[in-house]
């Protein structure tokens, strides 16, 4: 049993803000559809017919016929290997539907009450079937909340989920054609007020849909497939126009009832889908009741054919946030996790091409610049080749040598600025120390017994005492000047040598 979903994972499905698009598909006995809006606005869709005998009566007979349609359909409309999330809209006939009343409760008590009151209207056995329900108005007379509740045999759509799995499809949600074409008339009706209650006459290739919407909502659908209109024993799909007549004129007037019951007034008008029989179908209906015909026309897409107006209902679907996506869906919700799964798959590709183009772009804006700086190269030495050539060629490549040598000593100038060494303390201190007639000829310093021997020339005996004395009032210790290291030069000048601590 599955009464789904309890709208409890919509904190999960809002991790993913920017998803990608969802398409509608509409599978029928007759043919596959599939249709995406475009970022242009305009409808990308395609279609393939199916072989008579693979879908029956709204229940797959041929699974292998059908994949192999499908496979076909996604190579038609997706890129090969491509996970493309869809909309699946199955036959009515596999659908059952009631609308019931809950007193206004709190959401969470809300979801509690619909599904108890799932249990008692379902028809069939909730163990083998998926439920859901969506809330679709709320009571003038006495503000109780009007919610539409839906059935499907779960082994039914889970045939259709594995082919459509099998074919590269991911089914996202899972409802039935009232639901979707419902959703296309509140968009693109033309003429139509949705305010008003609508009575909606769908006649298609797998039977004869009659409807009520309000506010552009679903209250009341009621499918009618065309083997309980054809009379036993008439071969193939061979129906009676008085048979099919008879068949619409019995339940328009149940609907006329149920109109009746729940709105005041009388009904005015009947919008009818057909794809066929247009005129037939308006004149005979027009003879039995009181009320206008008038035949749906969108005003987008005005090009489109009645029978792609459900699956286009569910395309408007796919394009809402899956965070915002609170309807009807028939389906397991543990099927949802391979979309999640597909959506997480498109995010690192998405971004692994972002990359991937944007490393490629610098890649090539580097080789167009190394391409024109080459060429510039190459042009500027085809221009000095014909320089030399030239009668003045000898004189520019004098010149070019003596500039190449000017350059290469300027480079030598600044080589040996940078490995100038500044002067020690010490031999700073010493120089301050000097006088214009002595000169320092060497001096040897000895860092282990921080001591320093200097030899130099003095203009006299006086001169060297006095610079003994300088250094000593500078701050050095035991500066010491014997007379025997002063020595008389032939140019009446003396050499000395002074022992002084660091």
């Amino acid at each position: 049993m599955k009464l789904l979903p309890e709208k409890s994972s919509l904190a999960l499905k809002k991790f993913f803000k920017n998803e990608r698009p969802i398409a509608g598909l509409e599978i029928k006995d007759v043919a596959i559809r599939i249709c995406q809006l475009q970022n242009d606005g305009s409808l990308k869709k395609s279609a393939v017919i199916l072989e008579p005998g693979i879908i029956e009566n709204g229940r797959i007979k041929d699974k292998e016929k059908l994949a192999e349609n499908l496979k076909r359909l996604h190579q038609q409309f997706s890129l090969p290997k491509e996970k493309t999330p869809v909309i699946l809209l199955v036959p009515s006939i596999n659908v059952y539907t009631q609308v019931f009343n809950l007193p206004p409760l709190a959401d969470g008590n809300l979801a509690d009450a619909a599904k108890l009151n799932l249990v008692g209207i379902s028809p069939i056995d909730l163990n083998l079937s998926y439920a859901d329900w969506e809330k679709i108005g709320v009571r003038e007379q006495d503000g109780r909340l009007e919610i539409l509740g839906a059935f499907a045999n779960s082994m039914v759509i889970n045939e259709y989920i594995g082919s459509l799995v099998e074919a590269g499809f991911v089914p996202v949600a899972v409802e039935f054609p009232a639901l979707a074409l419902a959703r296309s008339i509140k968009e693109f009706a033309a003429g139509v007020d949705i305010e008003k209650p609508q009575v909606v006459l769908n006649v298609s290739s797998d039977g004869i849909d009659f409807m009520v919407l309000r506010h552009g909502n679903l209250y009341f659908d009621y499918f009618t497939p065309w083997k309980l209109i054809q009379d036993e024993g008439r071969s193939g799909r061979e129906i009676l126009f008085s048979d099919f007549k008879e068949t619409i004129i019995r339940e328009i007037k149940k609907v006329y009832a149920f109109y009746g019951s729940h709105w005041e007034g009388r009904l005015e008008k009947l919008i009818l889908v057909t794809q066929a029989l247009n005129t037939e179908i308006k004149n005979f209906i027009n003879e039995n009741f009181q009320f206008d015909v008038i035949e749906l026309k969108l005003n987008k897409f005005t090009d489109l054919p009645p029978s792609w107006f459900g699956v286009l209902g569910s395309m408007l679907r796919g394009r809402m946030s899956r965070a915002e996506d609170i309807l009807i869906s028939l389906m397991a919700t543990g099927t949802e996790e391979d979309y999640r799964q597909s959506q997480i798959m498109f995010f690192v590709k998405s971004w692994r091409n972002i990359i991937a183009a944007t490393l490629g772009f610098i890649i090539l804006l580097f080789i167009l610049v190394d391409t024109i700086l080459s060429q510039a190269s190459d042009k500027l030495v085809l221009q000095l080749q014909e320089i030399v050539k030239s009668p003045a060629g000898n004189e520019v490549l004098a010149l070019q040598e003596q500039a190449k040598a000017f350059n290469q000593l300027l480079d030598k100038i600044f080589a040996a600025r940078g490995q100038k060494s500044e002067l020690s303390a010490t031999l700073t201190r010493v120089n301050a120390s000097l006088k214009n007639d002595v000169n320092i000829t060497r001096i040897l310093l000895d860092s282990s017994q921080s001591s320093a021997l200097l030899t130099g020339k003095a203009a006299d005996q006086s001169a060297a005492v006095n610079f003994k004395n300088t250094l000593f009032q500078g701050g050095f210790k035991n500066v010491s000047l014997p007379l025997s290291n002063i020595v008389v030069n032939p140019d009446k000048t003396v050499s000395f040598t002074l022992t002084f601590k660091l």
